[in-house]
């Protein structure tokens, strides 16, 4: 199952890409254009992408009218989350 990494700011998606990609680059893309330097980032690691979230499932990121979550391949979701077993 394919995790992703997650950049959140003041209740704004930044970034969302595959656990070991480089974060880094997709926040100074994202930043550049959003707000500029000086942003402090919540980087969140090991999320799963779905259209549901099942019961255990902390909701991370949820999708709104203000963003959209899609994954490498540009399927969207409505739900980042963590899974516990």
């Amino acid at each position: 199952m394919q995790t992703y990494t997650l950049a959140i700011a003041d209740g704004v998606l930044f970034a969302c890409l595959p656990d070991g990609g480089d974060i880094a680059a997709a926040i100074d893309d994202a930043t550049a254009v959003s707000y500029g330097a000086g942003l402090s980032l919540d980087i969140v690691r090991g999320t799963v992408l779905t259209d549901a979230a099942g019961p255990g499932d902390e909701i991370v990121w949820r999708e709104s009218s203000d963003s959209e979550l899609l994954d490498e391949d540009g399927r969207r979701y409505r739900y980042a989350v963590r899974r516990h077993s």
